[in-house]
């Protein structure tokens, strides 16, 4: 069987975002990468996910903020399949009306190590990460959640409300974005689904009175404070992914219900990698969000808790997606052959 280019207009035909949700809350629950404090030796150390960083800024031509990274293994113990993804970030692309991750997600079959196919990565990553988003707010924010705010109307920001309306009853949005017209026009299409939403002159007004907070932005400080959100706010955290970003304060990550995807990689990477190593926040108790579904812990004890969700992104969320996709276009003898 032939290699098969997958792109973005198969991505958009053929992935089904409930679909998506249920199999990513499934995987969640299946996989588990090993505690933080639990590895010791190298054996342990390779069961963990990794996300391997580089910064661009020594290639002739790249901005200096642009950077590379690989994300691998992604596996899922019911999926004969295993995936290595290879993408860039270019912050400044969403000046010019392009994704700022470009990339491609390679699907190997687990048996052989044949390459099924190669699928184009910045539609399919922007959906596997809202679809863990709505599988956290799903667990995590209260049930009569309907007020959201959106900080950072980028591609992911477009993203997470679509798979929170599948969770939630999302009733009013309000945007805030560095870029006046970005947000407005995230408005436009809100208006367009009969959605009541409003743009924000600053992030304090944007959360007010939000029930769900999602960051997504490329903050290298924190923008969100404790005095800024309600009680019984849930926060979703999706930024910080590489060293030197963040989104939530200390002091509000402190006061908050803390759940991560991935504690390692938060620490490391993540939402809690600026905070000084000693301090409060990096040392306090982290729940996985596999925890939290299983049973081993407890998010939300009660309706005014503030509760984060801190995402870093892991590799076996790539494979989930792809290989729904994928799936769906062998039955339907879609995509491009490569060879």
């Amino acid at each position: 069987m032939a290699t098969r280019w997958i792109g973005s207009e198969e991505v958009s035909l053929y992935l089904d975002e409930k679909m998506l949700i249920f199999a990513m809350q499934s995987a969640f629950l299946t996989t588990s990468a090993p505690k933080f404090e639990d590895i010791e030796t190298a054996a342990e150390m390779d069961r963990a996910p990794r996300r391997v960083h580089v910064e661009l800024s020594n290639v002739p031509g790249a901005p200096t903020n642009a950077s590379a990274m690989v994300l691998l293994p992604g596996t899922v113990a019911d999926i004969p399949a295993y995936t290595v993804k290879v993408h860039a970030k270019y912050p400044d692309n969403g000046r010019y009306g392009r994704p700022a991750i470009q990339g491609a997600i390679l699907l190997f079959e687990a048996e052989s190590g044949r390459l099924l196919a190669v699928l184009d990565s910045p539609l399919l990553t922007a959906h596997r990460t809202a679809a863990a988003g709505a599988v956290a707010a799903q667990r995590l924010a209260r049930p009569d959640a309907h007020k959201v705010a959106v900080i950072g109307a980028g591609v992911q920001g477009e993203m997470q409300f679509r798979y929170l309306r599948h969770v939630r009853d999302i009733h009013e949005v309000r945007v805030y974005d560095v870029q006046r017209e970005v947000a407005g026009a995230y408005r436009h299409r809100r208006l367009n689904e009969g959605v009541s939403c409003f743009v924000a002159e600053s992030v304090a007004e944007a959360v007010r009175d939000a029930d769900i907070v999602v960051t997504a932005t490329w903050a290298q400080a924190p923008i969100l404070f404790p005095d800024m959100v309600q009680p019984g706010v849930h926060i979703s955290t999706f930024g910080p992914d590489a060293p030197g970003k963040v989104e939530v304060s200390e002091d509000l990550v402190t006061s908050a219900r803390l759940v991560c995807d991935d504690v390692r990689l938060a620490r490391q990477v993540g939402a809690l990698n600026t905070f000084e190593v000693g301090g409060s926040a990096w040392n306090m108790s982290c729940m996985t969000l596999a925890d939290v579904l299983c049973g081993r812990a407890q998010g939300r004890l009660n309706p005014s808790d503030i509760t984060v969700f801190a995402a870093v992104g892991l590799p076996f969320q790539d494979l989930v997606a792809a290989w729904q996709v994928y799936q769906a276009v062998l039955n339907c003898a879609d995509g491009v052959e490569l060879a």
